[in-house]
C-alpha cells in the first residue's frame, strides 16, 4: 500500500527538500511533496497524475507590486506628451506582460529619468483612487464618453483633508448654534469612515458651504462648495426619483443647510423654492408623524425600545422641525403660501440641546399641546430650538389670519359673523405673543436662536398691527382698541431696538442668518408710522446700520472685523 511505502522511506530522504524536486500539484497546494516515484502521497489521495517540472520562470514582483506599476505607468502616459516617453512605456508594458526578464532595468531606467518627478510608493498608493478618476475624465475628454463616476459624488481635490477639519469645526462653533440637526459625535463617527453614501457627502459639502460662508478664512471656497453640493442635490434628486421615492436623512439635511445658505447669499425667492423642496422630501419620509402613537411603526417601536436609536430618531425629529421653522421664516418674508400643514404634525418638539448631544433620551411635548396652553396653564420649559418653532408657528398663522382678512374683506364684507370672527383670531394672536415674550423674557440663556426668537415675538406685535390697518370695516368700539394697539406697538419697536443693540455683542458671525426677516418689517413700520413716537426716526437708523453689518457677512472681506480695503 502506498502508506506503507511512505512508512519505508529512508530517513536520508526525509530532510529538507531541494529547489525544484517538488511536484506541480504540491507546489500549487504549497505543501510539502513527500517526492515519492511515480506518485506522491497528495497525488496519490487526490486521483492526480504527478507531474514534475524542472523549468522554472523568473520569480516576479511582490503581489500588488505589478498592480501598482501598471498604474504608475498608467499616470506617466497621460502626465507626459513626449513621444519617445509614450514608445518606452508601451515597450515597458510588453515586458510586464510577457514577464520580461529585464523589467527590473527598464524600470529603473523609466523612473530615473530626470523628466519625472516620482512619489513615494506610499505617496502614490494614497493618490491611486483620485488618479482613476482624473484619467478616465481626460480619457472622456478624448473620446467624448460620459464618466462612469456616480453623479453623486463630488469632484476630487476640491477640499483637502485639513481644511475639512477646520469646516468641521466652524460648522460646529458658527452653523450649529442656529441650525442643531446634528449629534457632533454621530458626525465625527461616519465622516471619518473610508467608504460613505452619497447622502452623507453630499451633507458633508452642504455644511462645509454654510460655514465657508461665515468665515473670511474660507471664502473663496465658499461658489464652489455651493455648485458642487447642488450639482449632486440635483444628481440625488433624480436617483431618489428612479430608486427610493422617500430619500435619506442626509439628504433632506443638505437641503436645509443649502436654504439657509441660499438665504443669506442668494435671494429670498430661491431659498423658498429650495425649502419647498426640502419640504416634500421630509414630507416623503413621513417625518411629521414620527411619534403618531396610531402609527404603526411607532407601535412597533414602543415594543421594543431597547433597541431605538434615540440619537437617529432625535436628528430625524430636528431636521422636520428645521425644514418647518424654515418653510414658516421664509415664506414669511416673502408673503407666500407654506408647504407643510401645522394640523397634520404628530412629532414631538426637540429634546433640549445638551441631552441631544450626549445621546440621553427624553419625552417632550407636541406642538399642539403648547399651542394650545393658557395664560394660567403650568409652563414646563422648552428649548430654545423650540421655542423658535412656537415664533415659527405664530409667523404662520399671523400670515394666514392677514391672508384670510383679504379673502373675507372681498367676499363677505359686512358680515357681523366674520368681523367677529376676525377679531377673535387676532385677539388669540396678541395673547399668544404676550404670552410668549414674557417667558423669553425670563430666561436666563443668551443664546443666537433664543434673541432670534425674541426679536421675532416683538416684531410680530408690529405686523399684526399692520393687519388692523388694513380692514375697511371698522366699528367705534374696535378703533379705541385699535388705539390701545398702537401703545402696545411702541413698546414692541422700542424693545425691538434694545434687542438688536444686545444682539450686536454676540459678534456678526453668531446672528441667526433669518435676522433680516424681522427686521426688515421693522424698517417699514418705523418709517410708515413716525407719528406714534418721535423716535422712530432714530430707531429706524439703529436696525438699518444692523442690518448693513448682516449685510457684510456675505462679504466676509468687508467684515467689521477685518479692515475695509480702500
Amino acid at each position: 500500500m502506498k502508506t506503507e511505502l511512505s512508512s519505508s522511506t529512508s530517513p536520508a530522504h526525509s530532510s529538507r527538500q531541494r529547489p525544484g524536486s517538488a511536484c506541480e500539484e504540491c507546489r500549487r497546494r504549497k505543501v510539502r511533496c513527500d517526492r515519492q516515484r511515480p506518485q506522491c502521497q497528495v497525488c496519490y489521495e487526490s486521483g492526480l497524475e504527478c507531474k514534475i517540472s524542472t523549468t522554472r520562470l523568473p520569480r516576479g514582483p511582490r503581489k500588488g507590486q505589478l498592480r501598482t506599476l501598471r498604474t504608475r505607468i498608467g499616470r506617466f502616459v497621460f502626465s507626459k506628451s513626449s513621444r519617445t516617453l509614450a514608445e518606452r512605456v508601451a515597450a515597458l508594458e510588453r515586458c510586464l506582460a510577457d514577464q520580461h526578464p529585464e523589467i527590473n532595468q527598464q524600470m529603473t531606467a523609466l523612473l530615473d529619468d530626470p523628466e519625472l518627478d516620482c512619489e513615494s510608493e506610499e505617496d502614490h498608493l494614497r493618490e491611486i483612487n483620485g488618479y482613476r478618476e482624473g484619467t478616465t475624465a481626460t480619457e472622456d475628454r478624448r473620446t467624448g464618453t460620459k464618466s462612469p463616476r456616480s453623479p453623486g459624488s463630488p469632484r476630487s481635490g476640491l477640499v483637502s483633508e485639513l481644511t475639512r477639519a477646520d469646516l468641521d469645526q466652524l460648522y460646529f462653533d458658527r452653523v450649529h448654534p442656529f441650525a442643531p440637526i446634528l449629534q457632533r459625535w454621530r458626525y465625527h463617527i461616519w465622516s471619518k469612515q473610508h467608504k460613505k453614501s452619497e447622502g452623507q457627502t453630499c451633507l458633508q459639502y452642504a455644511m462645509w458651504t454654510v460655514a465657508a460662508s461665515l468665515s473670511a478664512q474660507f471664502r473663496s471656497l465658499r461658489d464652489s462648495l455651493y455648485q458642487e453640493t447642488r450639482r449632486m442635490l440635483d444628481a440625488l434628486d433624480s436617483q431618489t426619483q428612479r430608486a427610493d421615492p422617500n430619500g435619506s436623512i442626509e439628504q433632506a439635511q443638505a437641503w436645509v443647510l443649502i436654504c439657509v445658505y441660499e438665504y443669506m447669499q442668494l435671494s429670498p425667492l430661491q431659498a423658498w423654492m429650495s425649502a419647498g423642496r426640502c419640504c416634500r422630501l421630509v414630507l416623503g419620509m413621513r417625518l411629521y408623524e414620527l411619534d403618531d402613537p396610531n402609527n404603526p411603526v411607532m407601535v412597533a417601536r414602543d415594543q421594543e425600545t431597547s433597541l431605538i436609536d434615540w440619537t437617529g430618531l432625535e436628528e430625524r425629529r430636528r431636521t422636520f422641525w428645521m425644514a418647518y421653522s424654515l418653510d414658516r421664516f421664509i415664506s414669511f418674508h416673502n408673503a407666500l403660501p407654506f408647504t407643510l400643514n401645522e394640523q397634520l404634525i404628530a412629532t414631538r418638539l426637540p429634546v433640549p440641546e445638551e441631552e441631544f448631544q450626549a445621546g440621553h433620551p427624553a419625552v417632550t411635548q407636541y406642538l399642539s399641546e403648547v399651542m394650545a396652553r393658557g395664560n394660567t396653564d403650568n409652563v414646563l420649559p422648552i428649548s430654545s430650538f423650540s421655542e423658535c418653532i412656537v415664533l415659527a408657528t405664530i409667523c404662520g398663522r399671523a400670515l394666514a389670519h392677514r391672508q384670510k382678512v383679504a379673502v373675507e374683506q372681498i367676499s363677505v364684507s359686512g358680515d357681523v359673523a366674520v368681523f367677529e370672527g376676525f377679531w377673535s383670531r387676532h385677539q388669540w394672536l396678541h395673547d399668544m405673543l404676550n404670552y410668549r415674550i414674557r417667558l423669553l423674557s425670563t430666561s436666563p440663556q443668551v443664546d443666537p436662536m433664543l434673541m432670534f426668537a425674541r426679536i421675532v415675538a416683538q416684531t410680530m406685535v408690529l405686523f399684526l398691527h399692520s393687519v388692523l390697518e388694513s380692514i375697511t370695516w371698522k366699528t367705534g368700539d374696535h378703533l379705541l382698541g385699535i388705539i390701545e394697539y398702537e401703545r402696545l406697538c411702541v413698546m414692541a419697536a422700542h424693545e425691538v431696538v434694545k434687542l438688536v443693540k444686545l444682539q450686536g455683542q454676540l459678534g456678526y458671525f453668531k446672528v441667526h442668518p433669518l435676522t433680516p426677516i424681522p427686521l426688515m418689517m421693522c424698517t417699514e413700520f418705523f418709517a410708515g408710522h413716525g407719528y406714534l413716537d418721535a423716535g422712530f426716526d432714530g430707531m429706524l437708523q439703529d436696525v438699518l446700520a444692523c442690518l448693513q453689518d448682516l449685510d457684510r457677512v456675505k462679504n466676509a472681506a468687508q467684515s467689521p472685523r477685518e479692515p475695509i480695503p480702500a
